[in-house]
């Protein structure tokens, strides 16, 4: 059996090591779970096994990162789902996880094993120190993500064509940043409308193939005289739709069917998420209060909204208040 000396000596090393898992998690769900953790030995104990006692030595694993959204779902860690307890519900089954997350220390122990013996190791707490995400709105490279795509998208549009545009490329490319969680594309659609004094604007992110989407329609002769406008719009829309890329990527949120009823769908917290940072980015850059950009938006877009008058002021006084 491994000594008390030696046991220090593991410690000490895998103290400094963060280790992976990449492995079963519940037993009726056919997904990998991608897990970071670190463990340490807290001491021995006999167990039995097959009969016959055996000394086990006793892991306390600490869980310190979700690379998957199943995994951060299961143990509540997704922040939209953290009323529910899925630990609780899929306890029962989580036997495959913590079985074979056993096993992996189990075998990286054998490197410090010199007698003969088998060593033989239970997990006897599991603990969780894992970081809260970044949000996007601290997040420098995320700035650098918005500026550019929305500096694509106003080169675009300067070229005066109508149809359906990828970006950055027609072939495939993909936005890349780094420290930002996922890679992204946009389709663009302008569409020209020579009887519209101004223009109208929408934005929605798809999760499954990382593509925002956004239609512009408008008015070519009129575009030089709502350019401030369309900019600041702009930065609103791609700040919210990368604010859903993030939720997606970075708290391990699962697509849902969107409400149809209006205030339902606005006051959906990840929607609460979202516009919150597309109006912050829009105060930020035009220097105005963030209240009056919120109510500006919906006092100016009741038609892409749909709300009732009192609807719309609660959704309001939900943004700016919480």
């Amino acid at each position: 059996m491994i000594s008390e000396t030696q046991i220090n000596l593991i410690n000490k090393i895998v103290s400094k090591k963060t280790f992976n898992y990449n492995g079963e998690i519940v037993a009726t769900a056919d997904i990998k779970a991608d897990i970071d953790y670190k463990f340490k030995i807290t001491g021995q104990r006999k167990m039995m096994s097959v009969g016959e006692y055996y000394d086990y030595l006793k892991l306390e694993v600490t869980i310190t990162g979700f690379n998957d959204k199943f995994s951060r779902l299961i143990f509540g860690f997704d922040e939209q789902y953290k009323h529910m307890d899925f630990e609780k519900m899929y306890k029962s089954q989580l036997y495959p996880f913590y079985s074979s997350l056993n096993q992996q220390i189990q075998e990286y122990l054998k490197y410090f094993n010199t007698t003969s013996e088998i060593i033989r190791t239970t997990i006897d707490d599991l603990k969780f120190d894992v970081k809260k995400p970044e949000n996007i709105t601290e997040s420098r490279m995320s700035k650098v993500a918005i500026r550019t795509t929305v500096t694509d998208i106003i080169h675009k549009l300067k070229d005066g064509e109508e149809g359906t545009f990828y970006l950055p490329g027609e072939n495939g490319e993909e936005y890349e940043f780094t420290n930002l969680p996922f890679r992204y594309s946009v389709e663009l659609t302008l569409e020209i409308d020579d009887e519209l004094d101004g223009f109208k604007m929408n934005g929605e992110y798809s999760s499954e193939d990382e593509v925002i989407e956004i239609i512009i329609r408008y008015n070519p002769k009129t575009l030089r005289r709502h350019f401030y406008n369309i900019i600041g719009q702009l930065n609103d829309i791609v700040a919210h739709e990368l604010e859903h890329g993030f939720q997606y990527a970075r708290d391990g949120r699962i697509h849902e069917e969107p409400p149809t009823d209006s205030f339902e769908y606005y006051t959906q917290p990840h929607e609460i998420g979202a516009q919150r940072v597309g109006f912050r980015r829009v105060a930020k850059l035009r220097k105005l209060p963030y209240k009056d950009v919120v109510r500006d938006w919906f006092e100016t877009h009741k038609d892409v909204h749909g709300l009732t008058n009192d609807e719309m002021e609660k959704v309001i006084q939900i943004i700016i208040n919480g």
